[in-house]
């Protein structure tokens, strides 16, 4: 087998886990290796051979949804200003139907509640995961940036997204209605100034 050939197969199995994973999560089923393994049409060992645990294939399907706030961001135009960065991640954020994300993922991962740490372990480790790759992006867009002041930046306002989405879904338990999406836009905003300005 060449080697085109063996990255090809493995880009293959790793895109049929998870996208197996995904339909099982928009199905509501907690599932097992086996169970994915076999969605997937694949082995116990494939998946290991990919992802660590399962909770590394659930933050990375989860990941993969936030990569619209992260698609958004790349397609903007900059100034090349440090205060473009912030513009820029933020236009992302507003830009991005988060609300849509989060009811879908609080839903999926069986709510953030006290007796379900798992869950908010996954949303915290996909918020985590794809702030690095936003700063990443960042960086990259914004070569002559220091990239400490890029990954402070993010991580800022994806934490305060975190804060915001929390609050959001204990008012509106997560329901996607056009006054839900108003309290969503306004806690956006509040919380982008109160970063932009600091206290």
């Amino acid at each position: 087998m060449t080697i085109d050939r063996r990255s090809a197969v493995k880009a293959r199995h790793r895109r049929a886990i998870l996208d197996a994973a995904n339909a099982l999560i928009s199905e509501g089923v907690r599932f097992s290796v086996d169970q994915l393994a076999e969605r997937a049409d694949v082995s116990r060992r494939t998946i290991f051979n990919h992802f660590t645990s399962i909770d590394d294939v659930v933050i990375t399907v989860c990941t993969e949804m936030l990569h619209v706030v992260i698609d958004g961001f790349r397609t903007t135009v900059t100034s090349g200003e440090r205060e473009s960065m912030f513009t820029d991640v933020a236009g992302a954020l507003r830009a991005t139907d988060v609300p849509g994300i989060i009811s879908y993922l609080w839903r999926a991962l069986g709510g953030f509640t006290p007796d379900n740490k798992q869950s908010s372990q996954i949303f915290h480790a996909t918020v985590v995961r794809t702030s690095e790759e936003m700063a990443l992006e960042l960086a990259r867009k914004y070569p002559e940036a220091d990239p400490l002041d890029a990954a402070i930046l993010v991580s800022s306002l994806m934490n305060g997204t975190v804060v915001i989405a929390i609050h959001w879904i204990a008012v509106t338990a997560a329901e996607i209605d056009e006054q839900s999406r108003e309290l969503w836009r306004n806690l956006l905003d509040r919380m982008i100034d109160t970063v932009r300005t600091g206290y």
